[in-house]
């Protein structure tokens, strides 16, 4: 077993390297932080200057950084969100399961006072991810639906950066415009996001108001919200985190649209990038058609794990 405390601020230097190595195997897949080291740096900046504080860590005799889990709140939303556990066993261990269940329980009392009495919890993990399953499943979590990742790169992107994006002109005076814009508008993207991603990680409010890091495209039939398109612009890549169109908008294209707007439009903003990647809710057959006929294709299949009993 590994000796389990909290983190220092040094501890930070070893952090990507820890987790694009176990990244890269979907029986440690935790969410999706990033395959680089460079995309686990820009995520775990968003988590400084108090990362340690918020943190467990497990390492070894020599001091070498072998495992963490990292507690974010939200207090908006109520909730807390579980970065790992990330736990490196040694390859071919026959003691692997063991060790890895031990470091990862041990974390997660550990941090416990973090959650600051929050029951609302989610870790987020590869389908594949067997010992994440037992993990949820031992401290009282519910796995939710599963979220398909689809990545697009090389001609792909490129074609689908000289995309035609206008809005289609099924409609009067349609057209595409990015936030921030008139209050009205706001809270038209505000609803419909809350009434289609309910329990996600960002609410309504706080995409059109108070998130700097992404891009929200809208689009418009006069001064009707038809739908919206958000997404930000990773190290590596541009990532589409949500698209929703209203219920009698929908088949007619604009999905596809503010898809390609948005990704047009963070590429003007910050520059080139590699790929660009989308999630999808598990289920969702038309936005995965949507992204398939854009050019993307299934990369990672993912599933949330949320707390179901009081703290």
């Amino acid at each position: 077993m590994y000796d389990i405390r909290f983190a220092t601020p040094d501890d930070l230097a070893e952090v990507p390297a820890l987790i694009v190595g176990l990244q890269a195997d979907s029986a440690h897949h935790i969410g999706y932080l990033g395959e680089t080291v460079a995309d686990v740096e820009a995520a775990f900046a968003d988590l400084e200057p108090d990362w340690a504080s918020r943190t467990a860590v497990a390492v070894d005799d020599g001091g070498r950084l072998c495992g963490l889990l990292t507690v974010e709140l939200d207090a908006d939303l109520g909730r807390a969100f579980l970065h790992g556990p990330f736990v490196d066993v040694p390859v071919n261990h026959p003691a692997g399961s063991r060790i890895w269940d031990g470091t990862a329980d041990a974390l997660y009392a550990l941090a416990e006072p973090l959650f600051a009495g929050v029951a609302d919890r989610e870790v987020f993990g590869h389908t594949r991810h067997r010992r994440l399953e037992a993990f949820a499943a031992r401290h009282g979590f519910a796995s939710g639906r599963p979220s398909d990742v689809f990545l697009i790169d090389g001609d792909g992107l490129r074609a689908l950066l000289l995309r035609e994006a206008g809005c289609p002109r099924t409609g009067p005076a349609r057209e595409m415009r990015v936030l921030p814009t008139d209050a009205a508008v706001h809270e038209a993207v505000a609803v419909l996001h809350e009434r289609c991603f309910p329990n996600s990680y960002l609410s309504g409010r706080r995409l059109v108001d108070g998130d700097d890091r992404h891009t929200v495209v809208v689009a418009m039939d006069g001064e009707r919200v038809l739908g919206y398109a958000a997404g930000k612009a990773e190290p590596g890549e541009y990532y589409l985190d949500f698209v929703a169109v209203e219920p009698d908008a929908r088949g007619q294209g604009v999905g596809a649209a503010l898809a390609t707007e948005l990704v047009w439009k963070l590429a003007e903003r910050f520059g080139a990038r590699s790929q660009a990647a989308a999630t999808v809710l598990g289920g969702n057959s038309s936005s995965q058609r949507m992204f398939d006929r854009l050019g993307f294709r299934l990369h990672l299949e993912l599933i949330a794990y949320r707390s179901s009993v009081p703290a």
